[in-house]
């Protein structure tokens, strides 16, 4: 049976305060727009350059242009099992009012909560892509640029935390015991400025074999996670909770006033600082011998593929956060929480001076830090693609999060197959993905010269499907061809295409 979820920031379960003290208050400062999964529409295109860099580093020598220089990307992506809007009750274009006018009122517009026991999961992933070059010349390529990133995930939450509403009133919870181990909300916000380098290793007759790697320093913008590793907890009656065995662990560094969630802090506007690195090779085999001796930068021609296979680890390494941050530790605590259902939450700090009195019997006791460690969200990815005759090629891509801490986000595996038109003037792909090992999804990507569109969840737009998440990505760039050398006599830039 379908059930209307209420607004979770008025709940008062245990989880509730959790992510209103982490989550929602970083959410809500959201300044930058959430724009990514993999954009297999884009980084699969051979006439895109350097976006093939975001699946794997080793792909840069391996672009049909020499020259790439991208002037925006933006990527949004969302998914999750916890909920959805009604395909008839709610369309795209509602959302897209509701989100950029709050004011807008639709009476239909409501999340309809998943009835069944499993744990829960979502995943929220951005990128915004500024000015960012590349550039090959012979067996080596090199890629600059600077990025906004933002990553959002929870992990195996359980099931009746989202079918309560918050309220201890709700059958789903009311006299009845739980014990829930392992699950955790995270949020990371950062910029990062890039250097990727490819090199052809081996470059032999129809073989290529291709090394690459990229370096990344990053700007933590904000962070903040709520990670449990056991509670026991029981509902006898509609006001009070009873809690056993309580070990969790909550930390933030977020640009927003604990005592005030309506007043910004950007004292400092980074709150943490890291390194972040990509790795990955890519073995080509090629329809064509390679000429080796040409030295020019534009004159190398493009050497056409019969396959190529690639394996990268992205986004190894994360920030550490020193600044206007909180680290709160319980261990193992129980409580008798009566009148539950009437605690208010108004900031941040009195949330958490709330949890620490009733847990641990002194408002500031759970504080243990002001310093916390936040992983990237690091990936294993394979990737193939296969050059049938002309235009026609077709790809495959598999993506395997490694999640080493429970207290960092983590990406969602996903399994791509993505048949492929393209020409210089046009290309077209349609990516058919399994999310999750569970969501199958069809998307579609446009790109006319190097102006590129895309979404791998093509029903959101046409309405096909309730709603869970969507995706969209776009990008324009400007691009020269490998093998088409400037001509003084026809003009400095004749065969710069867009």
């Amino acid at each position: 049976m379908k059930k209307r979820v209420t607004d979770l920031a008025e709940g008062k379960l245990i989880t509730i305060f959790l992510v209103r003290a982490v989550l929602l208050s970083l959410f809500s400062f959201s300044f930058t727009p959430l724009f990514s999964q993999q954009m297999t529409g884009l980084g699969f295109d051979n006439y895109n350059g350097a976006a093939g860099s975001r699946i794997n580093p080793a792909f840069l020598t391996n672009s049909k242009v020499y020259m790439d220089v991208n002037l925006g990307t933006a990527d949004f992506f969302i998914e999750n099992d916890m909920g959805y809007f009604n395909k008839d009750s709610t369309s795209f274009m509602s959302l897209v009012h509701m989100a950029w006018k709050h004011s807008f009122q639709h009476a239909n517009i409501h999340v309809i909560a998943y009835q069944n026991h499993n744990s829960k999961s979502f995943f929220v992933s951005s990128r915004i892509q500024g000015p960012s070059f590349m550039i090959q010349k012979g067996r080596q390529a090199v890629a600059l640029g600077f990025s906004v990133r933002s990553v959002s995930s929870g992990i195996n939450i359980p099931y009746e935390f989202i079918l309560s509403h918050g309220k201890l009133s709700e059958p789903v919870v009311l006299h009845k015991s739980f014990h829930d181990k392992n699950f955790s909300i995270a949020s990371l916000n950062w910029a990062e400025i890039s250097l990727n380098y490819a090199y052809d290793l081996i470059d032999r007759g129809n073989t290529k074999v291709t090394v690459g790697a990229g370096i990344k320093y990053l700007f933590g913008i904000g962070g903040a996670y709520a990670a449990v590793s056991n509670v026991n907890y029981s509902v006898p009656n509609t006001t009070t909770l009873n809690i056993n065995n309580f070990s969790s662990s909550i930390a933030y560094a977020i640009p927003i006033d604990y005592d005030n969630p309506d007043k910004v802090d950007f004292h400092p506007v980074f709150k943490g600082h890291g390194v972040g690195l990509d790795v990955g090779v890519l073995y080509t085999k090629l329809k064509t011998f390679t000429d080796p001796g040409e030295k020019r930068w534009c004159a190398k021609p493009y050497a056409d593929y019969i396959y190529k296979l690639g394996i990268s680890i992205m986004d190894i390494g994360g920030i550490r956060f020193r600044h206007h941050t909180e680290v709160h530790r319980f261990n193992n605590d129980s409580a008798n929480w009566q009148q539950f259902d009437t605690v208010a939450t108004p900031s941040i700090h009195s949330t958490m001076e709330m949890l620490s009195s009733v847990f641990l019997g002194n408002p500031h006791a759970s504080l243990t830090d002001t310093a916390m460690y936040m992983s990237l969200p690091t990936a294993l990815s394979i990737q193939y693609d296969y050059h049938f005759n002309g235009p026609f090629y077709l790809g495959a891509y598999w993506l395997q999060p490694l999640h080493f801490r429970l207290k960092s986000v983590r990406q969602s595996p996903v399994l791509a197959v993505i048949p492929r038109y393209e020409t210089r003037i046009l290309g077209v792909s349609l990516p058919i993905t399994i999310y999750n090992y569970e969501k199958i999804r069809i998307g579609a990507a446009l790109r006319f010269y190097s102006i590129t569109i895309g979404t791998e969840k093509l029903g959101t737009f046409l309405g096909i499907g309730d709603m869970t998440g969507m995706d969209f990505y776009f990008s324009v760039r400007f691009n020269l061809n490998k093998g088409s050398c400037m001509g003084y006599h026809k003009g400095a830039c004749y065969n710069a295409l867009f």
